[in-house]
């Protein structure tokens, strides 16, 4: 296994380009809350390509990327829940987690963890979140049944993506700082499990994705 997750580590990412390349094909079909999976998408492409730059050609840190886009991520995530769910829950909801959490992450990148730091606490609180928006809108696609068949659902695979990464990375995020400690083998190992992840997310968001309707 350490190979495979070695072998993850250096190209897990361009399994992003799998989700980018759908939300490309398919952008005059991304409307309403769909509109916000590809902002998310294009935010993480971003995201991998100045971490690329700033590590691999640059070799300056760039952990002050992450704080930044920790909030960037988690509000895009948020505005397409609170779309999908319209007026199921109350409106309030998604609009107050989104202020709470973006005012929590930013003084903990204050005060608790600088930007030198990985944000863990950050992004801790930002996969409960994700976790708990993800169960809701099991709830309400379980209530609704919009469509027949779930599996050409884009919703059920967006949400599925999501909850799968952030459910199984929370306690990576946790331990991320204690993880540069231990020895390489183990650290890269963490990290290529977090990238195997990760590609499995953008696998799941790309396939929701092709499936986004065609406007009647």
């Amino acid at each position: 296994m350490q190979p495979f997750f070695l072998w993850m580590l250096s190209n897990g990412s361009y399994f992003l380009l799998i989700s980018v390349g759908i939300a490309l094909v398919r952008l005059r079909y991304l409307t309403g809350y769909l509109g916000f999976v590809g902002l998310f998408v294009g935010l993480a492409a971003v995201g991998e390509l100045f971490s690329f730059l700033t590590a691999r050609v640059l070799h300056i840190p760039n952990l002050y990327i992450l704080h930044t886009y920790t909030i960037l991520e988690f509000n895009v995530i948020a505005l397409f829940y609170h779309h999908f769910f319209a007026r199921f829950y109350p409106r309030w909801l998604v609009p107050g987690l989104m202020a709470g959490f973006t005012v929590l992450a930013v003084l903990n990148s204050i005060f608790l963890q600088d930007l030198t730091h990985s944000n863990t606490y950050a992004r801790s609180l930002e996969s409960l979140l994700v976790i708990a928006l993800a169960l809701l809108c099991y709830y309400k696609v379980l209530t609704e049944l919009p469509a027949k068949r779930l599996n050409h659902y884009p919703v059920f695979w967006i949400n599925t993506g999501l909850l799968l990464y952030f459910a199984s990375n929370i306690f990576f995020f946790m331990l991320s700082n204690a993880l540069l400690k231990q020895p390489k083998q183990v650290s890269f190992m963490a990290w290529g499990l977090h990238a195997l992840l990760m590609a499995l997310m953008h696998l799941f968001i790309g396939i929701g994705l092709w499936f986004s309707p065609r406007p009647r």
